[in-house]
């Protein structure tokens, strides 16, 4: 026979209950996917950290600034998911990302990144983020793709995957351009380019290879057709971006 308590329910029945409100608080602490936020503004780190604070599926494992501290973190609290900026004072969080996906066990990983340019979404797909948002976001929208992630979602949206294929087509066509044009530029041209984006002059660039300035001038001229450039400072982008030299 139960004995009954005072709100009504048998002995037997309250302690089954309670015994269900107490495992069922353990699982949800166990449920909860513990986040490791990397950024370097502590604004945006408070304003995550509050956020995730009031998601039922989130809890905060630390929050750090820098590339190496995230490393250093990561290798100490395992959490299961991190969400990185992709700018940090020491690396880009891109870097970081791609070390992290080397770790075992593998965490997944949000990227917030500033910029909306494609040549970024790009890389973080190849590094294999598993999702990828603009600060633009709001914060209920980051912890929502943190909350999606923790559930098991890949977050990269055929648009941005699209986005990303357009650029990688961008890069195989800078790549064969830059072969192309490489190819058909002489060493001492290429030396001549350097000298000119160091900041020379041409007739020190003539002094420096001891040749005569009209010399120089003709090799810059076949230079600026070769780059399709009109003036030296678009020549010298063009050689710069086709990886032909190196600025600065």
């Amino acid at each position: 026979m139960a004995t009954w308590v005072g709100d009504g329910l048998p002995a037997g029945v309250m302690e089954r209950r309670q015994a269900s409100t107490v495992l069922g608080a353990v699982a949800d602490v166990v449920a909860s996917a513990r986040v490791l936020i990397v950024a370097d503004q502590p604004v945006l780190r408070n304003v995550i950290r509050t956020a995730c604070g009031a998601s039922q599926h989130l809890e905060v494992a630390a929050e750090v600034a820098s590339g190496r501290e995230a490393l250093d973190a990561y290798r100490f609290l395992f959490p299961d998911l991190v969400l990185i900026d992709v700018s940090l004072p020491d690396m880009s969080g891109l870097e970081v990302a791609r070390r992290l996906r080397r770790e075992v066990p593998r965490p997944k990983i949000l990227v917030l990144s500033g910029r909306s340019d494609h040549e970024t979404l790009f890389e973080g797909i190849r590094v294999g983020v598993d999702g990828y948002l603009e600060k633009t976001a709001g914060v209920q929208q980051v912890v929502a793709a943190l909350e999606r992630l923790a559930a098991g979602e890949r977050l990269i949206t055929p648009e941005q995957e699209r986005s990303a294929i357009e650029e990688l087509g961008r890069l195989v066509r800078r790549a064969r351009e830059a072969s192309d044009i490489s190819s058909s530029i002489a060493p001492r041209e290429i030396e001549i380019l350097e000298h000119l984006g160091s900041g020379l002059t041409i007739r020190q660039v003539a002094n420096r290879l001891g040749v005569s300035t009209r010399t120089v001038e003709a090799r810059v001229a076949k230079l600026y057709r070769k780059l399709d450039a009109s003036n030296r400072v678009q020549a010298l982008a063009k050689a710069a971006d086709l990886g032909l030299i190196e600025l600065g």
